[in-house]
C-alpha cells in the first residue's frame, strides 16, 4: 500500500536517489516486475520513473534502519551493531544524518543500512564527526 502524498515524510534527495538508482537495484527490480506488459529481455520493459517513484513510496515507509560501525581488526574489516530503527523511527537520521550519528554514536565511521522485512534495499557510509582513521577510537 503507498503511502498517500500528503502523509509522505520528508525525503532529501540523498535518500530517494539511494534507493532509487542503479547501485541498489531493489526498487527498481520491484517497479520492473510489476509491469504488467513487460518482456524479458526487452529494454521497454525497463520502469520508468513514475513507476520507481510509486514502488518508492510504497517500500520507504515500511523500511527499518540497523546503523553499524566499521572496525578494523589488521586485515580484515568488520562491524559492530550500533543500533535499529523501526519504520518511521529515523526520521532525525534522514533529515541530518552526520547530526545524528554524532549525537547518538560519536565519531565513527558508519555504515547504515536499509531493510524491507528481510530484504536488503540499500547502504551508505559515513564518517562521521571528523572521522579519519581506526586508530584514533
Amino acid at each position: 500500500m503507498m503511502v498517500e502524498e500528503s502523509q509522505r515524510p520528508n525525503v532529501p534527495p540523498w535518500l530517494y536517489k539511494l534507493f532509487t538508482g542503479h547501485q541498489y537495484p531493489y526498487v527498481r527490480r520491484l517497479a520492473k516486475f510489476d509491469k504488467k506488459d513487460r518482456k524479458i529481455g526487452d529494454a521497454s520493459s525497463e520502469p520508468t520513473r513514475d513507476e520507481i517513484d510509486t514502488k518508492f513510496w510504497e517500500v520507504y515507509p515500511r523500511c527499518t534502519a540497523r546503523i553499524l560501525q566499521e572496525v578494523k581488526q589488521g586485515m580484515i574489516v568488520g562491524f559492530n551493531d550500533l543500533g535499529a530503527y523501526p519504520a518511521g523511527g529515523y526520521q532525525g537520521l534522514v533529515d541530518a544524518p552526520e547530526d545524528f550519528l554524532a549525537r547518538e554514536y560519536g565519531r565513527k565511521k558508519i555504515k547504515v543500512n536499509f531493510y524491507d522485512g528481510d530484504n536488503f534495499v540499500c547502504t551508505i557510509n559515513f564518517k562521521v564527526g571528523g572521522w579519519e582513521s581506526h586508530d584514533d577510537d
